[in-house]
């Protein structure tokens, strides 16, 4: 397949996970695009609850005197009314990558801004007594690439007890 065919598949988003530290750099995978697709270093994702219908994503090149950049946002829901509904809140705002897992079996981090992240992407929480909104909203210099899932990349070295 060339890079300008078809493309023959088609995905939706089916969960979020979010990371709080770490590092991002751009991937040196054979059969990866270089430096648009990411791999981490000291990142713990954690799966958060969202409500399916509610999660989007959009990517927007925007064009300037220092050249191009591209303006990534992700948007998602969920309810929001238990006794973590403050803590959890804070805790949001330290968001630093978020991964939007893809029924492809792919997924999208968004919060990579540059070889290395240089500003943490910027959150935006909207709340009622029923729902709360986060909209997470970061600026690249490259369009958001593809992360290898987790049974692809090298393999891991597991000690084996003789």
């Amino acid at each position: 397949m060339g890079i300008l065919d078809k493309v023959k598949t088609r995905s939706n988003i089916c969960s979020v996970e979010i990371a709080f530290s770490g590092t991002s750099i751009p991937s040196a995978i054979e059969g990866w695009q270089p430096f648009y697709n990411s791999t981490f270093e000291d990142t713990d994702f954690e799966k958060i609850y969202s409500t399916l219908s509610t999660l989007d994503f959009a990517e927007e090149s925007v064009e300037s005197a220092a050249g191009d950049s591209y303006k990534q946002k992700i948007v998602f829901r969920f309810p929001a009314t238990d006794q973590y509904r403050a803590e959890r809140l804070v805790l949001l705002k330290k968001t630093k990558f978020v991964k939007l897992n893809l029924t492809s079996g792919l997924s999208i981090v968004v919060g990579r801004n540059d070889f290395f992240q240089n500003t943490a992407p910027k959150i935006t929480i909207k709340t009622d007594h029923h729902l709360c909104e986060v909209s997470i909203e970061s600026s690249s210099i490259t369009p958001s690439g593809y992360v290898p899932s987790a049974s692809f990349g090298l393999p891991s070295l597991i000690p084996v007890e003789l």
